[in-house]
């Protein structure tokens, strides 16, 4: 790998475009290579282990195409992260890591987390979190169908809003949090209906964070592309028109392709 291999990206749908956008952002000289298994979402519904076999079938996807680096950009992959980081030649970014690390300095003594099922109930925020703050009281709610939603493209208010009231209401009972970790990254594409909403509520989103780790690590190994194009090549498992769609939802680059690719094997 060199300065000119890409930084890849990946996730079980499109949610990872939020990750994409501040890379663009944070390192717009960087060519981002995405994988997108939506052919096998929702992930957050599966067991860590069914988990763990998809996901080592993408990081193979990733390490044949030469990657320096890849961003993991779904937080339910994430929560698994120490089981297979070490496994390959590229270093590998936790979005919950780059989440954590957000609310490190927060003038707060609690914190909301909305996820998949799986990522609420892995306890790798707690954990992350309270390794850094003690003492801040973690609070996390899984939502079972809104990636689902989000990543077919619905976002009618009559179809998102029913699915956040469930998530976060809970959430507001238990304590005063002000400050909503948005713990999927298909999650800020419907921020606005959380901001309609709860407007008392401040979002945070690890997308930001986790491109400046990125930044941080390609600038230590002299890895660091500044002077490219940074091009996007979308690679996915479920329907190309529908990546496309989202890619400027999210008001990604025109991507220079969109590749229909071999989904991930269940076991």
């Amino acid at each position: 790998m060199d300065k000119l291999s890409p930084v890849g990206v990946f996730d079980s749908g499109v949610g990872g475009f939020s990750v994409v956008k501040e890379i663009q952002k944070v390192l717009p000289g960087e060519d981002v290579l995405y994988y997108g298994d939506s052919a096998n979402m929702p992930y957050g519904n599966r067991s860590g282990e069914e988990i763990l076999h998809l996901t080592r079938q993408i990081l193979a996807f990733l390490e044949r195409r030469g990657v320096k680096a890849a961003a993991v950009a779904c937080n339910t992959i994430s929560s698994l992260i120490d089981r297979y980081r070490d496994d390959y030649p590229f270093k590998i970014f936790s979005v919950i890591e780059a989440g954590a690390a957000s609310v490190a300095t927060l003038d707060a003594d609690c914190v909301g987390v909305i996820g998949t099922v799986f990522t609420a109930r892995s306890g790798a925020y707690h954990r992350l979190i309270n390794a850094v703050r003690p003492e801040m009281k973690v609070y996390a709610q899984g939502c079972p169908n809104l990636a689902r939603l989000i990543d077919g493209g619905d976002l009618r208010p009559e179809s998102i809003d029913p699915e956040l009231r469930a998530a976060v209401e809970p959430l507001l009972a238990q304590a005063p949090i002000r400050h909503l970790i948005l713990g999927c990254t298909h999650y800020p594409l419907v921020s606005g209906y959380l901001n309609r909403l709860y407007p008392q509520l401040t979002l945070i989103d690890p997308a930001h964070e986790q491109a400046l780790a990125v930044k941080r690590f390609l600038e230590s190994q002299g890895l660091l592309n500044d002077a490219g194009s940074g091009s996007l090549e979308l690679n996915t498992s479920g329907d190309a028109a529908q990546y496309a769609e989202a890619a400027r939802r999210f008001g990604l680059k025109e991507p220079r392709a969109i590749n229909t690719v071999a989904a991930a094997q269940p076991l």
